[in-house]
């Protein structure tokens, strides 16, 4: 009976070391032990208080009696042998005094150690320790409280910093992706400049093309207009000639009228000479004839002479008119000819006047395009090699952007792994606390509606065991082993509160270096920064080229141009292909210097604007990244930590308690095995005070048949004993059957177990009490 008293008294020193080992894990349910402390009342309470006050009354009053017994012993014997001090000379009589003297005081001192072991002391001692028990549960949650409040801040803090790093990553990318869309868009100036340029050298090479081909027509011109002067002088020349053949006709026709006149005067006067030779022979009627003929002739001569005057007449107004046109055509085609030798001499001179400006202008502006052309090649080399270390920047920003990228994409994502591990760990252990919180309310409330009955029945069989004291020397030194396993016990219990102060200071040390180990987590953020501005340096360096490529583009198609505006020119006059090579070099030169020098201070803006947002992003990144590594580093130290230092507790008290939990199944399997036989051998006794606890466990089990379970469950249900001894057996094991299937090869463990003598018994009571059917 004792045996079972003590089982029970230490079965919740162990439930609330379960319940602190959970606590340290888990900050769901840290005032448990409170609501137990509540469900108990204010009765409680004042019973615990009542029996502590009393226990203090006895503590003194026990030793007091026993001394003063001692003493009232010692001076009543003295008193009686003050007459005999002859008899002492006597060793024998000596010895036998001695003996006697010390028979009352060894019975006295026996009486005082069985006060001492009484149900009442045990039950203030194990108030006394419940309450040391739950004082230091107190302190243990309340600094559990505070690690859960500390690690439910660095969560927060670390679920800002991640926003944060999330914030930052995406305004870095957008920036990257502007400085990528600006790159693209002055890519897409550039070629457009390019095509412009091309459109200007394609125009000039047309308006060379129309130039060379109007010179061909000038030519044609002035070859023509010269040939027309030639034809004109001809013209005149032979105007002039006709006239003269007209004028040489004029004379002859003169001549051949003066030839006629005096042919006719020749035949008038032969005529005449024949009329007046045949005027003698008609005399009378030549008078009349003479006359009528002298008035005809005179008439004729008249009119001969006025056609003869105006013949003469017309012919000198005609040749008068003639001369007149002839001197006027004459000064005509000499002014035409003068006039066009003037205009012509002019024209001359303006075009050799032209040439000579236009070779002066040509000279100049060779000059001006071969500094231009210097400039263009001296900027595009310090533009390559300011290009080529752009290049090599934004590659190396870009490459280490990326890697920053994805070590801290895939840092998330062990993150978040680890999170949802602990998350489902946390979630295990509050089930599991819960379980015991339960299991605890049940032997509380079992131990509260127990324990007045067991104390009872405990004090009534101190008092019966009180008149056999010299006939049950085994149960005396049951009792006696059973006091010590309970001091043993009790002593585990400080051990195990110590231990969890060790494991919270331990605790403690490893949230530190959980926040000393962030530093590397913050080295490996600055990495990633400085992975993502090499991604920067990489992409820039892929921009770069197309860049390089377009302005090649642009110079071979302006030496291309260039070189075919000298092989076109060469073939005309060296002045006009000069001026038109200087002015096509000045024009090809202006436009790609400022489109160059354009795109060059835009594109050397824009790398220095990325390159410096990169690098206030990095330092920002790192400086912001510091304490969400340190933290991420000590709260996964920490996890792990407390894991081990769970998992090295737990194998460390596991054993502890499972010799606990046995030693308590072995003291009810005692009382059991009495409720089946009452004779108990003195060969069992020696076999459990040497140390084999199991014998009444093996015994129980051979007492108990399996046709028995009828009358085991009647005495269970009759004997109000038998029936606790049988529940706190049941409970016990199938407490300890909880843990051994806690660990990772519990089930193997929990086959064994019920296998065991123990396990048999467990089944069989169970079986008989028909626990296991529900």
């Amino acid at each position: 009976m004792t045996r079972g008293k003590k089982a029970e008294s230490l079965l919740a020193p162990h439930d609330g070391e379960a319940e602190e080992l959970l606590l340290e894990t888990t900050t769901e349910q840290p005032l448990a032990p409170a609501r137990i402390l509540e469900a108990l009342g204010a009765d409680r309470v004042a019973e615990e208080e009542a029996e502590e006050t009393e226990g203090r009354r006895l503590r003194w009053l026990l030793p007091a009696a026993a001394i003063l017994g001692v003493a009232g012993w010692l001076g009543a014997m003295g008193w009686l042998l003050r007459d005999q001090a002859s008899r002492l000379s006597d060793p024998i009589a000596t010895v036998q005094l001695v003996a006697a003297l010390c028979v009352p005081p060894a019975l006295i001192g026996i009486v005082y150690l069985l006060a001492l072991r009484t149900s009442r002391a045990e039950a203030s001692r194990f108030g006394a320790t419940a309450r040391r028990m739950r004082a230091e549960a107190s302190a243990l949650e309340a600094r559990v409280a505070a690690l859960a409040a500390q690690l439910e801040h660095n969560r927060t803090a670390l679920s800002h910093h991640a926003a944060e790093l999330m914030a930052m990553g995406e305004s870095a990318h957008s920036r990257l992706a502007s400085a990528a869309a600006t790159m693209a868009e002055q890519s897409r100036a550039i070629d457009v400049s390019a095509q412009t340029m091309g459109q200007r050298i394609d125009q000039a090479q047309t308006n060379l093309s129309i130039v060379l081909n109007s010179l061909p027509k000038a030519n044609a011109e002035l070859h023509a207009m010269a040939a027309q002067l030639e034809s004109s002088g001809l013209a005149a020349s032979q105007r002039a000639a006709s006239l003269d053949a007209q004028l040489v006709a004029l004379g002859e026709r003169g001549r051949e009228a003066d030839a006629i006149a005096g042919g006719a005067a020749e035949r008038l006067a032969a005529h005449i000479a024949r009329m007046e030779a045949t005027s003698e022979t008609a005399a009378s009627r030549l008078e009349e004839v003479t006359g009528q003929m002298s008035q005809a002739v005179d008439g004729v001569l008249d009119r001969a002479a006025g056609a003869v005057d105006e013949a003469r007449k017309g012919i000198a107004t005609q040749g008068e008119a003639i001369l007149a046109m002839l001197s006027a055509n004459q000064a005509a085609l000499d002014r035409a000819g003068k006039d066009s030798a003037d205009a012509l001499g002019e024209r001359i001179a303006m075009i050799e006047e032209a040439i000579t400006r236009i070779s002066s202008r040509l000279g100049e502006e060779r000059g001006r395009s071969e500094g231009l052309f210097a400039e263009i090649s001296e900027g595009v080399t310090r533009f390559d090699r300011e290009l080529a270390v752009v290049h090599a920047m934004g590659m190396t920003r870009t490459q280490e952007l990326a890697g920053s990228m994805s070590a801290l994409e895939s840092s998330f994502q062990a993150m978040s792994t680890a999170l949802t591990s602990g998350e489902g760990n946390a979630s295990k252990v509050i089930r599991t606390s819960e379980d015991l919180l339960t299991a605890l309310d049940a032997s509380v409330r079992e131990i509260d509606e127990t324990l007045p009955a067991a104390l009872d029945r405990l004090d009534a069989r101190i008092n019966a065991s009180r008149e056999v004291v010299a006939a049950s020397k085994p149960e005396l030194l049951a009792l006696v082993t059973a006091a010590t396993s309970t001091h043993e016990a009790i002593e585990a219990i400080a051990e195990v509160v110590r231990q969890q102060r060790d494991t919270l200071a331990k605790t403690q040390e490893s949230l530190l270096e959980t926040l000393a180990s962030g530093r590397e987590k913050a080295d490996e953020l600055e990495k990633i920064v400085d992975d993502a501005i090499s991604t920067t340096r990489r992409f820039s360096d892929d921009a770069a080229p197309q860049l390089v490529d377009a302005l090649l583009r642009i110079r071979e198609t302006s030496t291309t141009a260039a070189e075919h505006a000298r092989s076109t020119l060469a073939g005309l006059v060296p002045q006009a292909s000069a001026a038109i090579e200087e002015a096509s070099g000045a024009a090809i030169g202006r436009a790609v210097d400022a489109a160059l020098a354009r795109q060059l201070a835009e594109m050397v803006d824009a790398s220095e604007a990325a390159v410096t947002a990169a690098a206030g992003a990095s330092e920002r990144l790192t400086r912001q990244m510091a304490a969400l590594a340190e933290a991420t580093a000590q709260l996964d130290e920490q996890v792990s930590h407390a894991r081990a230092e769970h998992e090295r507790t737990d194998a460390d008290h596991f054993s502890r308690r499972v010799t606990l939990l046995i030693e308590a199944m072995n003291s009810s399997a005692i009382d059991i095995a009495k409720a089946f036989s009452t004779e108990v051998t003195d060969s069992a006794w020696a076999a459990y005070l040497r140390g084999d606890r199991g014998v009444f466990t093996r015994r129980a089990v051979r007492l108990l048949d399996p046709g028995e379970a009828r009358d085991v469950h009647r005495l269970y249900n009759e004997n109000e004993v038998f029936r606790d001894n049988v529940n706190r057996y049941i409970h016990d094991f199938e407490g300890m059957l909880r843990q051994v299937l806690a660990l990772r090869d519990g089930s193997a463990m929990g086959v064994t177990l019920l296998s065991s003598d123990m396990g048999k018994l467990y089944v069989a009571l169970a079986q008989a009490i028909e626990r296991l059917r529900t």
